[in-house]
């Protein structure tokens, strides 16, 4: 089966919850023996293919990365139309709305498209009211952004579900949002990780505490930081931070740090290549992960969990959906530093709890969010399209 992905970001662009989902998912159907064809949008560098482990990526050139802009429309329409005629398309797997271009080009050829969702444009909205500046300086992005969520709602979001011929939503709290043209289409399919073999935590201190994600407001992990500062001088002196990722917030974090004087307690490492991230993710012992953001279920989560991290969440989106507060993790009100501060001190205060929520989120994923698991449940769904 040649099945074609459509998707504005994968992790050539930048690396996120998102794009690593789309590219374990793409690895999984090549080692399953069927053919994989990216396009996506283009790269600041020019590359326009790339092979990647049986994958055959196409950049559009012209298109501006990591945006469904014009140039996505029209050129996504020349090449689709190319990519059939070289080998036919037997299903388009469209990330959100990634197939709203050639819909009516699918419908023509009988192609059918299966659409994957993290998120909605609803969800958006409620991200950008949660994480927005109410300063009247940015009085108009409080009237400009929800009318542009609106437009890619009715324009792209509501075609895309209407055009595909089955849906699925990485966390069962989608659903609701999913309303619209969505009957008997829907299958939760929860995001997989991969899990590896974990090494004894190191036993003296500091505490190794990581938060990780693109750094951008909406993923919280200024109030991680926060949390650190108002710790007692006592037990900032315990812990170190490890703040791993990029994006444009990472040089106000790097002032938050400066500002509470927490050089000795946090490091920023910008972006890391897999085996530096592993190595921090196995001395670590707690997660944090305090977005605002309505997620639909970060993979930094499970990853965290699979490496046996006692993790500190957000009680926001998919989150609640995959840990059980107390049990294999803590949930907290979002934005609520007082909370965060006062559970991160409480763990400080009990190392074996801190052990025991972590070797029960270890077994949660090993049982119920493999990869192997994701790759076939979407590969099934994409099989059944076709028939």
């Amino acid at each position: 089966m040649h099945i074609l992905v459509m998707t504005r970001i994968i992790t050539r662009h930048s690396h996120g919850g998102m794009q690593k989902q789309t590219m374990d998912l793409c690895y999984g159907f090549v080692k399953a023996g069927h053919d994989v064809t990216i396009l996506t949008t283009g790269r600041v560098d020019g590359v326009e293919y790339e092979n990647d482990q049986g994958c055959e990526i196409h950049y559009l050139s012209g298109s501006k990365p990591g945006r469904y802009s014009l140039n996505w429309n029209k050129l996504s329409k020349l090449a689709i139309a190319k990519l059939h005629i070289e080998k036919p398309i037997d299903v388009i797997h469209s990330q959100s709305m990634g197939s709203r271009p050639v819909l009516r080009w699918a419908k023509k050829n009988k192609v059918p498209v299966v659409s994957t969702w993290h998120g909605t444009c609803f969800t958006e909205i409620s991200s950008f009211f949660s994480s927005a500046s109410y300063h009247p300086r940015y009085w108009h992005w409080l009237l400009i952004m929800p009318s542009r969520f609106l437009r890619q709602y009715f324009t792209m979001e509501l075609p895309v579900r209407k055009g595909s011929r089955a849906i699925t939503l990485v966390s069962p709290t989608l659903e609701p949002k999913m309303k619209i043209f969505v009957k008997n289409k829907v299958t939760t399919i929860s995001n997989g990780i991969e899990t590896i073999d974990l090494l004894p935590k190191p036993q003296n201190p500091p505490v190794e505490i990581i938060a990780i994600g693109r750094m951008e407001r909406q993923k919280g992990i200024h109030h991680a930081i926060n949390a650190i500062a108002k710790l007692t001088p006592e037990k900032r002196q315990m812990v170190h931070l490890n703040v791993v990722g990029e994006g444009p917030y990472l040089h106000d974090l790097k002032s938050l740090i400066e500002k509470h004087d927490l050089h000795k307690s946090a490091t920023c490492f910008g972006r890391l290549p897999d085996k530096e991230l592993f190595d921090i993710y196995q001395k670590c012992v707690i997660h944090l992960m305090p977005t605002t953001r309505q997620e639909g279920l970060p993979l930094t989560v499970l990853e965290g969990m699979s490496f046996g991290l006692a993790t500190i969440a957000s009680d926001i989106g998919g989150i609640p959906s995959v840990i059980s507060d107390g049990i294999d993790g803590l949930l907290i009100e979002p934005g609520n530093e007082q909370q965060l501060t006062s559970l991160l001190s409480s763990l400080l205060d009990n190392p074996t709890k801190i052990i025991t929520i972590g070797t029960q989120a270890r077994k949660k994923i090993e049982d119920k969010y493999s990869r192997e698991r994701m790759v076939a449940e979407t590969l099934q769904i994409l099989v059944d399209s076709t028939e």
